[in-house]
């Protein structure tokens, strides 16, 4: 809030902000009472799950959208630098749905990067969003190397979880850590609680390439070199009827 700024002005910012994009993805708290109209509340998960602490850190937010995390990575004191493809199109949709979901995404006039931006500007963030495709993550696509990455429902998006997971290895220096929170199959973990499962669901769903078991998830982050894999907990945060599912939380390392 500048010095000239009062709570009232700031209200009614953060008001005009959540009004302006037709449509939020996240639920976020703009200002003290004004909260986005989001798909999912991740608000619950992020104390359970981030670090009270990210001080003196460099971190990244890998599939952005409205920028949840980037603003909690931020809020717990990390330099933060987000990613997302350009444009919600450059998505990586199954083929079958992808042109009746253009056509729904230009009638609701979504537009990938402008809630963020309007939050960022409610919020008065300093965190800089990047336009790069996971595939294409580097150190020098992001000004370096960092000691922290979260990928917040991106794998099941991606026709291979491994090859993005190993892009964001490359990223994060030695001994970083990388935090994911990803939906899993109940059913198939408990069929095969300790063998690599996942469901192929690109031939019927909007946007989802697999679904894993908890055994998958574990050996995709292992496949793509990570160490420490260790799964931190399971989650149902209040989300639309659509996006109501079990998440699950794992942190893992780059070896130092």
């Amino acid at each position: 809030m500048t010095a000239t700024e009062t709570p009232a002005d700031r209200t009614a910012a953060a008001r005009a902000a959540a009004d302006a994009n037709p449509v939020w993805y996240h639920t976020l708290e703009l200002a003290p009472g004004v909260v986005t109209p989001g798909y999912i509340d991740l608000r619950p998960v992020a104390p359970r799950l981030l670090p009270p602490d990210l001080r003196a850190l460099r971190a990244i937010d890998v599939g952005t959208f409205d920028g949840f995390w980037a603003f909690e990575l931020e809020r717990r004191g990390a330099e933060v630098t987000a990613i997302d493809v350009p444009r919600i199109d450059a998505a990586e949709w199954p083929p079958l749905q992808r042109a009746r979901l253009e056509a729904q995404t230009r009638a609701l006039d979504l537009k990938l990067g402008r809630g963020f931006a309007l939050a960022a500007e409610a919020l008065g963030s300093r965190a800089r969003r990047v336009e790069c495709d996971v595939y294409d993550l580097t150190p020098e696509s992001i000004g370096g190397t960092v000691d922290r990455a979260f990928a917040g429902a991106i794998l099941l998006h991606l026709r291979d979880p491994v090859r993005a997971l190993e892009r964001i290895w490359s990223a994060l220096g030695p001994g970083g850590q990388l935090t994911i929170l990803e939906a899993f199959s109940i059913r198939d973990t408990l069929v095969s609680p300790r063998r690599p499962a996942a469901s192929f669901c690109a031939a019927t769903s909007d946007f989802t390439w697999w679904l894993p078991n908890l055994a998958t998830i574990r050996s995709w982050l292992l496949a793509a070199g990570f160490v420490d894999v260790v799964r931190r907990g399971l989650y149902h945060p209040p989300a639309r009827p659509e996006m109501r599912q079990w998440l699950v939380g794992y942190t893992a390392r780059r070896h130092a």
